[in-house]
């Protein structure tokens, strides 16, 4: 990995292909945590723009981003020519349950909940930047197995697929990791967790 993205001479000469190093570095690494370094290219170098020159590595990454989550849907709208990916996972479902039994405790309703706000704030500094082709928004409900989760949008010209794979796989480490903190807080404060269910109202 020392020579990716580097000049024929073997030196990072500019800021462009810095930022291109850094990225194949963050994707291999999202991969590899992942237990899916197989799918990187043998040369450990991804282009900067998917979907353009490469299809065929779109569709490895595409492979990659529905292996980061346990529960994933895909739709394509030809009416809207849209791309959309439903994206859930057991530590949103459990999150977002739990962060209803810590409201209870506390007695603060959902939109004053710490965790609620750092979990929106995370996601929308990882998916709300400025993107003109593409949107995504946050599903917090609980009423049904996986009703907790993101929707991602894209449109035709929408070229940032290996960003989303990496984001997409912080997002979910963000939640596996705040998870334990909010397990540990209930825990604390009432002496064990309470039983999943899914069948309370948003």
């Amino acid at each position: 990995m020392a020579n990716v993205a580097a000049r024929a001479d073997g030196y990072i000469r500019t800021y462009s292909e810095m930022c291109h190093a850094l990225d194949c570095v963050y994707l291999y690494k999202t991969l590899y945590d992942h237990n899916l370094q197989y799918l990187y290219p043998e040369n450990g170098v991804a282009p900067q723009y998917v979907g353009e020159d490469d299809g065929y590595l779109l569709d490895t990454v595409y492979e990659a981003i529905f292996r980061l989550s346990d529960a994933v849907w895909p739709h394509y709208s030809e009416y809207h020519e849209t791309h959309t990916i439903y994206f859930s996972h057991p530590a949103l479902m459990e999150y977002y349950h739990l962060c209803r039994v810590y409201g209870r405790q506390r007695g603060i309703p959902l939109h004053d909940n710490p965790y609620m706000r750092s979990a929106k704030e995370f996601v929308r500094s990882r998916l709300g930047q400025d993107c003109f082709t593409c949107s995504y928004r946050l599903q917090t409900k609980i009423n049904h197995q996986w009703s907790a989760g993101i929707v991602f949008v894209m449109w035709p010209e929408f070229t940032g697929h290996l960003a989303l794979l990496v984001l997409m796989g912080q997002v979910f480490d963000f939640y596996k990791r705040e998870l334990q903190q909010l397990k540990a807080d209930i825990v604390e404060n009432e002496g064990q967790l309470p039983q999943q269910q899914w069948k309370e109202a948003a």
